[in-house]
């Protein structure tokens, strides 16, 4: 004869099943609601962010019109820009190109820009080009001025300058430096001084404090930085 065995779950049982049964639903219930209250959180921060971007885009492209970068972004509340070119016309003719690896722009100076590793060229009325190298620069688009710092160079085809700073005011045509300077006039002449001031588009340059001028190709240092 077969026996079937039958167990009968007392009233105690199926009690302490409920509960375990409704403490698995609640628990799924607060996951639930811990991952919808995350994504709200994320959701917005990003907005937040993404709103932040576009006001500090939109105040780029109002204060900087000459500008353009291959790419762009956030950091620290600062816009960066990758590749970016400044360009513009000057008095009488001419104009200048100025590159960087990277700039910073500060959303309180939306019209300042600070650049690094920075190249370019610029141009006389006569459409002399100057071939302008440094590694770092701050450019104000108000009154187109960039300050230029470490390394500076400015070449073209009749004159070599070395500093250490300058500053280069666009609409006057004026370069103004009041650290060392060598400037090497080629062939064969090399002028340094304390600071120097060169005005009417490179045209008029005054060279002040200790004065010295060598006329003799063979003792003109050649790249030397002051």
């Amino acid at each position: 004869m077969n026996f079937s065995a039958f167990a009968f779950a007392s009233p105690l049982t199926e009690a302490a099943d409920a509960r375990a049964r409704a403490f698995i639903v609640a628990r799924r219930h607060s996951r639930r609601v811990r991952l919808a209250r995350h994504a709200l959180e994320l959701s917005v921060v990003g907005g937040v962010v993404a709103l932040a971007g576009l006001a500090l885009i939109h105040n780029l492209g109002r204060a900087l019109r000459d500008v353009s970068f291959d790419g762009i972004g956030i950091e620290g509340g600062r816009i960066t820009m990758d590749r970016p070119r400044l360009t513009g016309a000057r008095p009488g003719g001419g104009g200048y190109n100025i590159t960087a690896v990277k700039a910073m722009q500060d959303a309180l100076h939306p019209g300042d820009v600070d650049l690094a590793l920075i190249g370019g060229d610029i141009a006389t009325p006569n459409r002399e080009v100057s071939r302008l190298s440094a590694s770092t620069g701050h450019y104000e688009s108000a009154n187109e001025t960039l300050d230029l710092a470490g390394d500076v160079r400015l070449k073209n085809s009749r004159y070599q300058i070395f500093l250490r700073s300058v500053r280069i005011q666009f609409k006057q045509g004026e370069y103004v430096s009041k650290e060392p300077v060598k400037v090497r006039i080629l062939p064969d002449t090399t002028i340094t001084g304390d600071s120097f001031l060169v005005t009417n588009n490179g045209a008029e340059a005054t060279f002040e404090g200790h004065v010295r001028t060598v006329i003799n190709g063979k003792d003109a240092e050649m790249g030397a930085t002051p």
